[in-house]
């Protein structure tokens, strides 16, 4: 692999840690920063469907019902050829709910189309297909030889 490829592929992998990081912290000027203002989204399997601009205008208003929320990714696969590329991974969205101790953990499938702009790689097109989830029961945070108590954040 030449230094320019690799140099591509890890671009493209910082889109992706930035939208990930976007969305646990709410980040609207991170989130715009990952797409093309008319990228082709799908979400939920289709259910919900936005351009690069709407989807940052929007996103920070549905992680409003939770508390802790975490997205991680794994099965990444990224191919480059030229100015295109495209990745296909697994997200897990750990998600705390804000008005009960519950916490939603989901897995989805995504596919993504990306290009070369001036401003470096952004996703152009989104396929998100939600395949299993499940919810528990929250518990107190408990460090053996610490004790019981949940952290503060500073």
């Amino acid at each position: 692999m030449t230094d320019g490829a690799l140099a591509d592929r890890l671009a493209v992998r910082d889109v992706l840690e930035r939208y990930t990081h976007a969305m646990d912290r709410a980040d609207e000027a991170l989130m715009r920063s990952c797409f093309t203002p008319d990228a082709d989204l799908s979400y939920f399997g289709g259910m919900r469907r936005y351009t690069g601009s709407e989807f940052a205008d929007v996103f920070a208003s549905f992680l409003e019902r939770f508390g802790f929320v975490d997205h991680s990714m794994s099965s990444l696969r990224i191919t480059v050829d030229g100015d295109v590329a495209t990745a296909d991974m697994h997200l897990s969205a750990t998600m705390e709910l804000a008005d009960r101790p519950i916490v939603l953990v989901r897995w989805v499938k995504v596919t993504d189309e990306l290009v070369r702009e001036p401003s470096g790689w952004k996703i152009a097109k989104r396929r998100h297909v939600p395949y299993l989830q499940y919810e528990s029961p929250t518990t107190a945070i408990d460090f053996p030889g610490v004790g019981g108590q949940d952290p503060v954040e500073p």
